[in-house]
């Protein structure tokens, strides 16, 4: 059921935030508006403390549930992963934490933007990543099939829809977005999450605050046989199946590990005492 909630959560919001990025029409903000304002690094740039404090006690209660529903590059990954387990499923394993990256990655992202050099971080940053290449790739497309819709029904006496006039984006900022599309796509039809666990800023942030989160993917080791299916359904790597435990740094709270382990032995549950 929390799986469902969640999924359902993911899509309505990449959903919503990919008309941000396509809208001409200024309608799209009015009503989604508010999920571009709960981005965190928007919010912390522009030091909107509420949404910044309310998104860190997020994570500190259930994890890096923001990756998992609120970051549209975060869901962009999982939409691409989820093709490639048509073809091959359970396909993941587990990879030991690259912590020494995240947290270089971390720490020259936050000297970029010390130093306000803004076109160099916004490489990294997701929520622009995202909205570039939407823009720039997606952008075009749209506007070419609002432009035949309004033909279609301006034929009709209908005049609901206007044609628009198509921009194309500067050379070096469709070489960036092309770029950026290809790299995560590859990287996330084969490993998953890799991005967001190297050198994604708000990731390695948010993963700092979810390694004491108190509800958390739990397996019963008192069972548990170390089978391997649990890790291999696991997009961010972050599960040991040897040692029978689940990196909560890494883990974006997709919850699908509970629903592929064979003897139901993993569970979403408010830390124990001893952890």
């Amino acid at each position: 059921m929390l799986r469902k909630v969640r999924f359902c959560s993911a899509i309505l919001c990449f959903s919503s935030i990919t008309l941000l990025f396509l809208d001409f029409t200024g309608k799209a903000q009015r009503w989604f508006g508010w999920l571009a304002r709960i981005q965190l690094l928007p919010a912390l740039l522009a030091l909107n403390l509420v949404v910044v404090v309310a998104l860190l006690l997020v994570t500190l209660f259930f994890g890096r549930l923001y990756c998992s529903v609120l970051c549209p590059l975060g869901v962009f990954q999982d939409v691409v992963s989820w093709f490639a387990a048509l073809r091959r499923p359970k396909r993941f394993r587990y990879t030991p934490p690259l912590n020494g990256l995240r947290l270089g990655s971390l720490a020259v992202f936050a000297v970029l933007v010390l130093l306000g050099v803004g076109p160099v971080f916004a490489l990294v940053a997701p929520y622009s990543a995202y909205g570039r290449m939407v823009s720039s790739l997606l952008g075009p497309i749209y506007g070419v099939g609002n432009n035949l819709i309004a033909k279609l029904a301006a034929g009709f006496n209908t005049f609901l829809f206007y044609e628009i006039r198509i921009g194309i984006r500067p050379v070096g900022t469709l070489l960036v977005s092309l770029t950026t599309f290809a790299l995560l796509s590859v990287l996330a039809w084969r490993n998953g999450r890799t991005y967001c666990n190297t050198i994604c800023p708000v990731g390695t942030l948010l993963g700092t605050v979810s390694r004491f989160a108190l509800f958390r993917p739990r397996i019963d080791t008192s069972q548990c046989s170390g089978c391997g299916a649990c890790a291999r359904s696991c997009k961010a790597g972050c599960i040991d199946p040897k040692g029978r435990t689940v990196d909560t740094s890494r883990c974006v709270s997709c919850l699908t590990c509970i629903d592929n382990c064979p003897k139901d032995l993993l569970h979403f549950t408010w830390r124990a005492s001893h952890d």
